[in-house]
């Protein structure tokens, strides 16, 4: 196979996987397992390139880099920081791009790195942005903290960093993508009371949408009460995005670390 119809197909399946992944993430926050399996294709190509002794992947580097996508996917999903998608596109962007392709751009010489690399720091942009936007609301939009406006100062900046408001219907339609960032208990005179939750959840809750199903049901709760949720990330669109500011950008992550250490 010639160098130009290996980097081609590889260039195209990584996005194709990646694109249709972001895409779905996007909507439901959830990648169907059939996306990762596009992987294959790039993953035989690899391992016949080594075979024939082609130079153009480094046996050694690929290793590395697969082992360290794939120990990092499997840590952050135990520690609970990644949802199953996150971790399956870091080793499939492992398995099938052992090297930066051109005009794909990796100072650091580990291509699927600096697509996660940058994924993270676009993902602190938006949520450092979202952060931005609820505090002008706060401070200007009247009554917008709520039954939270005589809280303390902590539960404020908590709801503020961490939240925003929203209708139970909006969140019973879009649960599958939004956390209850308070808890809802019921007293001994059948009222419901809010208590708020900090943390942060990148599955589904299930329980969340159970609990208030059950309380619409019996109507100890409005589809039109206002609600305090939170948003998970969808960070598969977000290492999709990353890879594809890659010619423009290379490792953000290393332009950052370069910056402070001078």
């Amino acid at each position: 196979m010639t160098p130009s119809l290996y980097e081609l197909v590889v260039e195209a399946s990584v996005i194709i996987m990646m694109g249709i992944g972001s895409a779905q993430d996007i909507r439901r926050r959830e990648v169907e397992d059939y996306v990762w399996f596009i992987a294959a294709l790039p993953l035989a190509l690899n391992i016949y390139t080594i075979l024939v002794g082609s130079a153009l992947i480094e046996p050694r580097l690929w290793a590395v880099e697969l082992a360290l996508l794939t120990g990092m996917g499997l840590l952050f999903y135990y520690l609970g920081l990644f949802g199953g998608a996150d971790a399956k596109a870091l080793i499939a962007l492992g398995l099938s791009m052992p090297r930066p392709i051109p005009p794909f751009e990796s100072q650091i010489g580990l291509f699927g790195v600096t697509v996660f690399d940058n994924g993270v720091v676009l993902a602190v942009v938006y949520a450092a942005l979202f952060v931005v936007v609820n505090l002008f609301r706060a401070l200007l939009v009247k009554g917008y903290l709520g039954r939270y406006a005589d809280a303390s100062s902590r539960t404020k900046l908590g709801m503020i960093l961490y939240a925003y408001k929203t209708s139970v219907e909006n969140y019973m339609r879009n649960y599958y993508k939004l956390f209850l960032a308070e808890k809802p208990v019921v007293d001994t005179q059948g009222s419901v009371t809010f208590t708020p939750t900090y943390g942060v959840r990148l599955a589904s809750d299930d329980e969340s949408f159970n609990e208030l199903s059950a309380l619409l049901a019996s109507g100890k709760l409005d589809p039109k009460d206002e609600i305090w949720v939170s948003q998970g990330l969808p960070l598969v669109s977000f290492m999709f995005v990353g890879m594809i500011i890659t010619p423009f950008t290379g490792d953000l992550v290393f332009h950052l670390i370069r910056a402070l250490v001078g």
